[in-house]
């Protein structure tokens, strides 16, 4: 009882400081394999200030690379879906998501499909400096039940020295490890750095 009303009161207090509506897009492209592979990423989060129901996340990875000495094609690209609430929404200059990813990838190894979906636990920090258009911070998703152990970490700096629109870039690591997808496993890491721009309504 304690812990449901302790939940309730956090996201009444990030309700307060919350946007009445707030939308979100960013596109860029992620370059991975030592500057090899040019992979592009988009994504739209809409937010509001009601109580209890999360907020929304849709985002996009083309996740495409050459690895090995045979240089078998990885192709592990996609689309993450994220209920999140938000406990802190720009005060003390902190801004603080939580919530849940389902990743639904579709892609494959050679000629061996790997398309299926995994549950991820979603963390989102970010700090402004204050007086400036300029916020550093980061955001992890790791998880993957019984059958998968995946680990996607962002660290991120954003500019924004328009109203609505600024520029990102940043590093990210992106660690896969599957088994029994068509009687197959893998394990592959995808690292590099990255580089947008966005637009915040």
């Amino acid at each position: 009882m304690k812990s449901a009303l302790l939940l309730s009161t956090a996201l009444l207090a990030s309700a307060a400081h919350a946007d009445v509506l707030g939308l979100t897009a960013e596109a860029g492209s992620y370059i991975t394999n030592d500057g090899e592979d040019f992979n592009t990423y988009y994504g739209v989060a809409l937010e509001h200030p009601i109580p209890l129901i999360p907020n929304f996340r849709i985002q996009h990875q083309d996740l495409e690379g050459k690895f090995g000495s045979a240089n078998t094609k990885i192709d592990t690209s996609y689309n993450d879906y994220t209920l999140y609430y938000e406990f802190l929404d720009g005060l003390l200059w902190l801004d603080l998501d939580a919530g849940l990813t389902l990743r639904s990838i579709d892609g494959s190894i050679g000629s061996v499909d790997v398309s299926d979906s995994y549950p991820l636990g979603y963390l989102s920090a970010y700090v402004t400096f204050p007086g400036t258009s300029l916020s550093v911070g980061g955001e992890l998703k790791s998880g993957g039940g019984s059958d998968a152990s995946i680990t996607d970490t962002t660290f991120k700096v954003k500019y924004q020295p328009f109203y609505f629109t600024g520029i990102e870039a940043g590093y990210r690591k992106v660690s896969e490890d599957i088994d029994d997808i068509d009687s197959s496993s893998f394990d592959v890491e995808f690292t590099g750095v990255f580089i947008g721009a966005f637009v915040d309504f």
